[in-house]
């Protein structure tokens, strides 16, 4: 016949080892969580950038005079916001370009937005750069191809930060 403390003993150690294996498998869960976390925040990210890039596209679409006199294309930066009402092209233009670049800077790490028109076609003579925006005398549309491109830094296992690009080719 066994002895009661025999089984008591024999009890402890059961549940000792079955909290240690269960240590084990909350620290796989826990490591999986951290990456999770990191592959979400990445992918809000590289979603922002496209919305970015989608957004710059459509401000470029609302103003055809400054995308035929080229005016978005170059690096955006930012700057003091100033577009007094009412505006020239080239003075809208400019606005939207400061206004894309501190989107990218509070939205993405080390956010930098640069874009690249190409026309097909030379700029129609009815443009004129000089006028206010006018309904009565729109500008066609754009015949061309821009490429609204977007860099900024994002985290991964191996490295403190990992530089990515979101390339938009469209025509505005």
């Amino acid at each position: 016949m066994k002895s009661l403390s025999a089984e008591k003993g024999f009890t402890l150690l059961e549940v000792l080892i079955a909290v240690l294996v269960f240590s084990f498998g909350l620290l796989g869960i826990a490591g999986m969580m951290t990456i999770s976390v990191k592959s979400n925040h990445n992918g809000y990210l590289r979603s922002q950038a496209s919305f970015l890039a989608e957004n710059m596209m459509d401000r470029m679409r609302a103003n055809p005079t400054a995308l035929w006199n080229d005016w978005y294309a170059g690096t955006a930066a930012q700057g003091a916001l100033n577009c007094n009402s009412p505006c020239d092209y080239q003075a809208l233009a400019a606005y939207d370009m400061q206004a894309w670049a501190d989107s990218l800077a509070v939205t993405l790490p080390n956010g930098v937005g640069t874009i690249n028109c190409v026309a097909n076609s030379a700029l129609p003579s009815t443009i004129v750069s000089a006028d206010l925006p006018s309904i009565w005398f729109p500008a066609p549309p754009y015949d061309g191809v821009c490429t609204v491109t977007v860099i900024w830094d994002e985290s991964n296992r191996t490295s403190a930060a990992d530089q990515q690009t979101m390339i938009l080719v469209g025509q505005p």
